[in-house]
Order: structure tokens, then C-alpha cells, then sequence
């Protein structure tokens, strides 16, 4: 019996890749379509530029650029698997901005527990996750990191 779950962890182990591809390719996508949006729908740069005046971030404009130009070229990267955990990172710190300066501010429960249910629930969290998850475990065999990785020798990332 020992046997046959040992065999069975071993194919699961093996299609490790699957899943996080999926999460890389997806996430990367949603935020390149999100930064796309905002940078290339004048609408839309102009609800996240009102945004930052309304949460009182210096320069509005220029953050607004910033942000929109970061979510479309390291979704673009994350979604290619190029410079993932470098990409990541970025997303990962503008989620966290983006939580702490209005995300967090919608959240109208009263006591503990029903905050943090609320807090949870935000999208930017599980974003967060998946990021953190992508910084830690990698690109994904198939990536443009892999790629490089297995022209110049490296092991350890093609899972």
C-alpha cells in the first residue's frame, strides 16, 4: 500500500509544473491586460490617476503612469516567465500598496474576526499569495527563465 501512494505522490510531483504555469501565465495575463487598460484607455488612466489624488499620493499623474506601466510590463513578464520573481516582487509591492491605501479602507466589519474575514476576501491578498508563491517556487519549466536557465547550465528550476 506504501508503495502505491509513494507512486502516486511521485506523478503528482511530476505535474508540479501544471499549476504553476497555470498561476504564473494567468496572473501575469490579468495584470498586463490590467496595466494595458489603464495605460491605453485614457477612462481608465483617468480613474486610477483620480485615485492616487484622492488617497493623496504626490505627483498623481506620474504614480499613475508608474503603476499602470509596472502592472502591463511585469504582468507581460510574469506571463512569459521572464524575470519572475523580479516581476513578482513589483506586483507583489504594488498589491500591498494597493491594499493599505484603499483596499483596507472599504472594509466596514465590526469585530476581529469579521474584518479579517473581509481582509481576506480582498482580491489584492490572494494576489499577494500567489505572487509570494511564484517568488519562492519559481517560473515553471516552461518559461523564458527556464530557458535561459537551461542554456547556461543552472538546475533546479525546471520543474
Amino acid at each position: 500500500m506504501t508503495g502505491v501512494i509513494q507512486n502516486a505522490l511521485s506523478m503528482l510531483r511530476a505535474g508540479e509544473w501544471m499549476p504553476v504555469t497555470a498561476a504564473r501565465v494567468l496572473i501575469g495575463f490579468f495584470f498586463c491586460v490590467s496595466g494595458g487598460t489603464k495605460l491605453f484607455v485614457s477612462a481608465q488612466f483617468r480613474v486610477l490617476e483620480q485615485t492616487m489624488v484622492q488617497i493623496h499620493v504626490p505627483f498623481p499623474h506620474a504614480t499613475a503612469l508608474f503603476v499602470a506601466m509596472v502592472e502591463f510590463a511585469c504582468g507581460a513578464g510574469l506571463a512569459l516567465g521572464l524575470l519572475t520573481p523580479v516581476c513578482a516582487a513589483m506586483l507583489m509591492i504594488d498589491m500591498i500598496v494597493a491594499i493599505a491605501t484603499v483596499s483596507i479602507h472599504s472594509i466596514q466589519a465590526s469585530g476581529f474576526l469579521a474584518w479579517l474575514d473581509d481582509f481576506l476576501y480582498l482580491p489584492e491578498v490572494l494576489y499577494v499569495l500567489i505572487l509570494v508563491w511564484l517568488i519562492f517556487s519559481g517560473p515553471g519549466r516552461y518559461s523564458v527563465d527556464g530557458l535561459i536557465a537551461s542554456k547556461i547550465g543552472l538546475f533546479g528550476v525546471g520543474r
